[in-house]
């Protein structure tokens, strides 16, 4: 489609703003299932933080690790309401995010600034479950970070202009994955910059 052109970014995670990642387990997706089947209830395990903060981890097939893609595209989403001219609905249908490297993956490697894969270090942090219960979390945090992707924007809805403008909004204001400011947590985790690559 002529209409269709492509920009690739680099979204580089601002100073003391770290990205957290939580990906939904294997073990949590096992006991949603075993609810929903009425199955009885298994005795509690004891934790194993250094297992559950590797199993909060993306890892895509060449054992980088990774942010969720879709984390992208929703952040460019909620940007929109910071900017004249452009809606939620019309740009889920004018913006498509890939990573840059692989874009059929739904996995974008998380790099560091002078171009090593990055390695998440578990962090513990006291988390609210459900409305009352207070708990404990284990999660990698990569307090140095790079992404880098492509986006697919359709000209008729959204200029190279606009695009860059709210990919820097949602650097600043909306951030990526566990504390970002759009949240109720508001810790100003995975806020970022934005530059087109080289």
């Amino acid at each position: 489609m002529s209409d269709i052109k492509s920009v690739d970014l680099v979204l580089t995670g601002r100073p003391g703003s770290p990205l957290v990642i939580h990906a939904f387990s294997e073990k949590a997706k096992s006991e949603i299932r075993a609810k929903q089947k009425k199955e009885a209830k298994k005795a509690k395990e004891v934790r194993d933080p250094v297992r559950e903060c590797e199993a909060a981890k993306y890892v895509d097939g060449k054992g980088n690790e990774c942010a969720p893609i879709t984390a992208i595209k929703k952040a460019l989403i909620s940007a929109a309401t910071a900017m004249d001219n452009l809606t939620k609905v019309a740009l889920r249908q004018a913006l498509f995010v890939s990573p840059t490297e692989d874009h059929a993956s739904m996995l974008v490697p998380i790099w560091t600034p002078d171009g090593e894969r990055a390695k998440g270090v578990m962090r513990e942090d006291a988390v609210t479950i459900g409305i009352a219960t207070r708990g404990l979390a284990y999660r990698p945090e990569y307090k140095e970070w790079r992404l880098m992707v492509t986006v697919e924007y359709n000209t008729r809805l959204l200029s190279e202009a606009q695009l860059l403008e709210l990919a820097a909004q949602a650097g600043w204001g909306v951030g990526i994955c566990e504390g970002r400011p759009e949240k109720s947590s508001a810790l100003g985790w995975g806020r970022f910059t934005v530059e087109k690559a080289a």
